[in-house]
Order: structure tokens, then C-alpha cells, then sequence
């Protein structure tokens, strides 16, 4: 087995001394770097010390964290470093503490940018050229756990999915949904029923055509799962539509970048609201994560609320909402279906927008019933069943500690 290396005091402080040959870590300053799967990947010391599963760092019992980060030493480092691969990466640290760092756990939580690439999911995006949503039945997808996973995985890629032959009886579809995760509560109905009615709240309601939107953006956080029952679909018209905005988005942002850029700056407010309830908010309808991708999408043109912004951003924001409005409805991103009684539509909220084409409602009854998730929750249910939900302890005994 190699030789630890080493840290000696100095006049300044604390400096690395290089280790010996035969041991493959190098110290820095502030970091180590070790060969990984083939690469050299790099710790900070004070990331080490902060994640040690060793001594009292960690709660015996449930896995998790006691140390409080605050209280480690500002010039944290090792006094002494060994690294086999068999075995981890063992650290004395100057505070006094030890540590061990199983090889699978460093691989696991590497945070090179050539590991968080790799460990980053890419969504596939589509268009009309998909021709028809990933579709499962209803008795594989609640009774067994390869069905719901596969349903799962491709809500995951695609943001939308078709389950055939959910029994068309009232209140199925919040049933269907608790096999997920926990309904979204709302300020309305928890089970939304979406059926011609004159005294409706919502455009919904109505036989018109509905352009294709994304739910209760009147929310500062939408909904981000919407699950759609058609408990009877028999009216002449009345056909699904949906559109993958992230797809859109991605366009948008490759032929137009300022339109793309204004859309991720302005704030614009939308309300929903009935005689006893009332939902207001305002963000921008487009919202990206700490990497620059699309997080949010909101669009919804029937519950936009005048713009209230600088008077230089008027026009910019009217350019490129008219534009990414005009490719929403473009045919060349939009799927068009008739859905069958029975089946359920699943979509991310924050991604994949629905609407439907105009029906005559004297010629046959059109009733769906609708609920919402989150995809949180979603993900969390695919990681379970996955059985990739629990942390990965750092070592030996801590993983059976927690087994």
C-alpha cells in the first residue's frame, strides 16, 4: 500500500508537501487532485471535510448531517492523505478529524465539469414530427413497477405521456394520481371537471378552440404536472393539441436570441380567478436554472394581464411574444389527436403545452376531469422505485449503519 502524503507547517502557514511518486494524489493549497475512472478529478478540503460520513459527522441513525458546516476551520487541510482504490481516500485532517471517502462515493459526487456533464439528463425534444405520444396501458402502468417506470422514464424525456383505458368513472383520475405522489391542492376544485358550461369560470368551459397554453401561470409556482381523464370524448371536434415548448424555446433562442433574452427578463402578470377564489402573479414566461437552461415555461395568452414594465420594454416584449405565439401555433410543433374515452394525458406544466380545437357541444357529451403533481414528486417516485433514493454513505460502516 502507498505512503501517506503529507502537510508540514511552514512561516506562512500551512503548505502542501508533494507526495512521494507511488501515491496518486496531488495536494494544492486548498484542493487535492486524484485519478478517477480514468481521469484527474479535483476536491476542495473544505467540500471533503464538509461531507465526511466518519466519527460523529453524520446521524448513526438516519444517514444525515450533524456536522455544522459553519463550525469547520477556515484553513481546513489534510495532515495526511493515503488514496487505494480498493480501499478509499483516507484523510487525517488538522482538526484532529479522519476521514474515509469510498472510491464509489468519490466517483459518485465528482463535480468535474467533464462528471456533471455526464451525470446531467438531457430531455429529448420534439415537434409534429413525433406523430404520436409515448402511450401505456393503465393496468401495467398502476400494477407493476416495470410499467410505471417505464412511464416515468418517458415523462422524464419526452414532458408528456398517453395512459389507454383508465376506467371512465368520476374521480379516477385523482385515484390514478395518488399511485404517483400527493395531488397538487389548488385554489379551485382539487378534481377540476372541464365540460361545456355557460356559467363556467374558466375559458375551458366553453366549446371554442383553445390555444395551446400552460396551466395557472396566475401561480408563482405553476403547478408542474397536469394529469387530463377523458371520461367521455364523443362531440364532432374537439381534438387535442400539444406542443413541447421547450422545443420551441430552443429554436427561438437559436433564430432569435434578444427575443429569447427579452422573454427571461419581462415580468407579466396573469390572474385566474372565480366568484369565491383568486389567483395573481407575475415572472418572467420564461425561466432558466444556475446553467442556462430552460427551468419554467409559462404561456398563457387568456390569463395575460396588462404589462406593467418600463416603457422601453413594451415593444421589445410585444416583438418577441408575438413571434414565440406565432411558432406555439404553427403546425409544425403541434400534435393533434382525438383522445379515446379513457385516456389519460400526462404533462410537465412547466414544459408541454396543451389546448384543443373547437367542438359542437350538441353533438355528443365531452367531459374530462383533471388534477395536478408535481414533478418533483414524480422524479421522486422514479427514484424509489429505481431504489436510487438513499444517499450513498461514504463508508463501509456507515453504509451498513444506515442499511
Amino acid at each position: 500500500m502507498s505512503e501517506p502524503a503529507r502537510m508540514t507547517d511552514s512561516a506562512a502557514g500551512r503548505r502542501p508537501v508533494p507526495p512521494q511518486a507511488t501515491v496518486p494524489v496531488r495536494l494544492g493549497e486548498r484542493s487535492l487532485s486524484l485519478p478517477l475512472d480514468g481521469h484527474l478529478s479535483q476536491f476542495h478540503y473544505v467540500w471533503l471535510r464538509d461531507n465526511s460520513w466518519s466519527g460523529d459527522s453524520r446521524v448513526t441513525q438516519t444517514g444525515e448531517r450533524q456536522l455544522f458546516t459553519a463550525d469547520i476551520r477556515a484553513d481546513i487541510a489534510p495532515v495526511s492523505v493515503q488514496f487505494e482504490p480498493a480501499e478509499g481516500l483516507r484523510i487525517e485532517w488538522n482538526d484532529g478529524h479522519s476521514a474515509t471517502y469510498a472510491t464509489s462515493w468519490l466517483l459518485r459526487h465528482d463535480y468535474s465539469q467533464r462528471a456533471r456533464t455526464g451525470r446531467r439528463h438531457t430531455p429529448r425534444l420534439w415537434d409534429a414530427g413525433l406523430g404520436a405520444l409515448p402511450a401505456f396501458a393503465h393496468r401495467d402502468v398502476v400494477g407493476t413497477v416495470e410499467g410505471q417506470l417505464a412511464y416515468l422514464d418517458a415523462l422524464r424525456d419526452m414532458g408528456a405521456a398517453i395512459v389507454r383505458k383508465v376506467p371512465t368513472v368520476a374521480g379516477e383520475v385523482e385515484r390514478f394520481a395518488q399511485t404517483l405522489g400527493p395531488v397538487r391542492e389548488i385554489a379551485f376544485a382539487r378534481v377540476h371537471d372541464v365540460r361545456h358550461d355557460p356559467a363556467g369560470y374558466n375559458v375551458s368551459h366553453t366549446a371554442g378552440e383553445l390555444k395551446p397554453h400552460t396551466d395557472l401561470p396566475s401561480y408563482t409556482w405553476p403547478p408542474s404536472v397536469q394529469l387530463l381523464h377523458f371520461l367521455v370524448n364523443r362531440a364532432d371536434g374537439g381534438e387535442s393539441t400539444v406542443v413541447d415548448g421547450w422545443r420551441v424555446l430552443a429554436d427561438l433562442r437559436k433564430e432569435d436570441p434578444d427575443a429569447f433574452r427579452t422573454l427571461t427578463q419581462v415580468p407579466v402578470p396573469y390572474q385566474l380567478f372565480s366568484d369565491t377564489e383568486d389567483t395573481q402573479a407575475a415572472a418572467p414566461m420564461v425561466q432558466l436554472d444556475t446553467e442556462g437552461a430552460v427551468r419554467t415555461f409559462r404561456f398563457s395568452n387568456q390569463l395575460a394581464l396588462p404589462l406593467d414594465v418600463a416603457f422601453e420594454q413594451v415593444e421589445p416584449f410585444y416583438a418577441a411574444y408575438r413571434r414565440l405565439g406565432a411558432m406555439i401555433d404553427n403546425d409544425r410543433y403541434k400534435l393533434t389527436f382525438k383522445a379515446d374515452d379513457g385516456d389519460l394525458l400526462t404533462l410537465h406544466g412547466h414544459r408541454v403545452l396543451h389546448g384543443r380545437r373547437a367542438y359542437d357541444p350538441a353533438s355528443g357529451a365531452r367531459h374530462l376531469q383533471d388534477v395536478y403533481l408535481e414533478w418533483d414528486d414524480l422524479l421522486a417516485r422514479r427514484r424509489v422505485l429505481r431504489g436510487e433514493h438513499k444517499p450513498l454513505p461514504a463508508t463501509a460502516a456507515a453504509r451498513e449503519a444506515t442499511a
